[in-house]
């Protein structure tokens, strides 16, 4: 009786092996037989022609996966302005209330807010001269602008009909020599008057909204004119309010309005005005905050909204003599 059974189990074995002696199971294999088997033919489990599929089946998939991408961008691409964002505007990260921002900033030393130098050492205050100078040099360049005088602005550059005719307002420099801060006065801080530029984000189409009568704000009263963006500064704390001292504004009016609104163009001309710190005291900080004033314009400590804060140190002492190794 055991003998029958077991001519049934290898006749069995036998027709599920079609009449083949069955393989070893993989298990038994070694590794390196499983890197190449001789016998079976395979590397790494498979042979030639399994091979062949599956690498013709990955060359189609990853050739159609990378057509369907690249075709995504194009008509992504394709949608995009290059001049305007598609979301600008209120209900955007971009929003409609600019933020102010200043000059000298050093690249250097992109966090810090500190504009120090010693009157006594004029190697402290180049790298400010050098970057005020590099940043008003683009003013110089007044091909594809236009003098815009009287109620001219630049209001020209998005006519109703989407055309691109007119040319940007050329903004001019002469009010910032007159009040000796320009490059031949080194922009005031070889005499320890430094001048600190002041401007405004760009925002597309955004411009200034005029206070109603009698609503100016009291800290640009008497300098505030319709159509313009009021600058003033002061001390942060009250100490600082003590010791900053006389400042002059350039010009007394702040940023010209008439350079509004901002307009993605060739050569654009952002306006800009500066401050400049008449009597600080010496080896004392002095913390300040400007302010920008319009309608438009709110005020966010939190976001820096409207308001910017930087920190000036004029020190006035006898450089220390470099050791000598």
């Amino acid at each position: 009786m055991a003998k029958k059974d077991n001519n049934a189990i290898e006749e069995n074995n036998a027709l599920m092996a079609n009449g083949r002696q069955q393989a070893k199971p993989m298990h038994d294999e070694t590794f390196r037989q499983f890197l190449y088997n001789k016998e079976r033919g395979t590397c790494l489990g498979r042979d030639a022609k399994s091979w062949a599929q599956i690498t013709i089946f990955y060359v189609i998939f990853y050739a159609i996966l990378a057509a369907f991408w690249i075709g995504c961008l194009w008509i992504f691409l394709s949608t995009l302005d290059e001049k305007t964002p598609r979301f600008y505007g209120k209900g955007t990260i971009i929003g409609v209330n600019p933020g102010l921002g200043y000059q000298p900033w050093i690249k250097e030393n992109p966090d810090s807010t500190l504009i120090q130098f010693n009157l006594q050492d004029a190697s402290t205050y180049k790298p400010y001269v050098e970057q005020m100078k590099e940043y008003l040099k683009k003013y110089q360049k007044t091909n594809g602008t236009r003098t815009c005088t009287g109620s001219e602005s630049n209001k020209a550059l998005q006519p109703s009909d989407g055309s691109e005719s007119a040319l940007p307002c050329e903004f001019r420099l002469k009010v910032f020599d007159e009040g000796k801060c320009s490059e031949a006065d080194a922009y005031g801080y070889k005499s320890g008057k430094p001048c600190v530029i002041l401007s405004l984000n760009r925002l597309i189409g955004w411009q200034p909204v005029d206070y109603p009568a009698n609503s100016v704000p009291k800290k640009v009263q008497g300098r505030y004119r319709n159509g313009s963006i009021a600058i003033h500064c002061d001390g942060t704390n009250d100490i600082d309010k003590e010791h900053i001292g006389k400042l002059s504004y350039l010009p007394p009016e702040g940023i010209e309005g008439k350079y509004y609104p901002y307009s993605f163009v060739e050569n654009y001309h952002q306006p800009i005005a500066m401050v400049r710190f008449d009597t600080l005291p010496r080896n004392k900080l002095v913390l300040v905050e400007c302010r920008a004033y319009a309608l438009n314009i709110e005020h966010d400590i939190t976001s820096r909204l409207g308001l910017v804060h930087f920190e000036v140190f004029v020190q006035d002492k006898k450089p220390e003599a470099k050791k000598e190794l």
